[in-house]
């Protein structure tokens, strides 16, 4: 096992699965699992500690967002780092996703120099904790790439 703690990834389509996991191996992450439901990924999460979780925004039986909300409602999951991808977001969709805990969105397909910035982002934030106020400011005002600025 590694020194680096791993990062999960869970896309239902396992095509893109792969993708993500070859682009993290290439940024020099060595120990990267893969699963393709949040059900899954979630009991992984139980059993071991991830530095880093990227996962798919629309998926079955459990879609990204309820993944994210069950790792925020854990303690001892609540701060792992959450990174969200999707073809699409719309409004809503990164609203939500915000209010949930997501630390990060992401437009699939996304190439080497995108996924880079988010993950400097996501990995750089402060832990979460329970007694902490919400931001007056939404973090959302943040010019993200792909996104445009909100």
């Amino acid at each position: 096992m590694s020194e680096t703690p791993a990062i999960l990834i869970v896309d239902d389509q396992e095509k893109l699965l792969k993708l993500v996991i070859l682009l993290m191996n290439r940024l020099g992450f060595p120990d990267v699992e893969g699963v393709t439901d949040a059900v899954t990924a979630l009991e992984r999460m139980r059993e071991r500690r991830y530095a880093l979780v990227i996962s798919d925004l629309d998926m079955e039986p459990m879609d990204g967002l309820s993944f994210l909300r069950e790792i925020r409602a854990d303690d001892a999951l609540m701060n792992t780092p959450f990174l969200l991808t999707e073809a699409s977001f719309d409004f809503e969709d990164i609203n939500l996703a915000h209010q949930a805990g997501a630390d990060a969105f992401i437009l699939k397909p996304f190439d080497m120099s995108v996924l880079k910035t988010k993950l400097k982002q996501v990995i750089n934030r402060k832990p979460r904790r329970r007694e902490a106020p919400l931001a007056a400011e939404s973090a959302l005002s943040i010019d993200f790439p792909m996104l445009g600025k909100f």
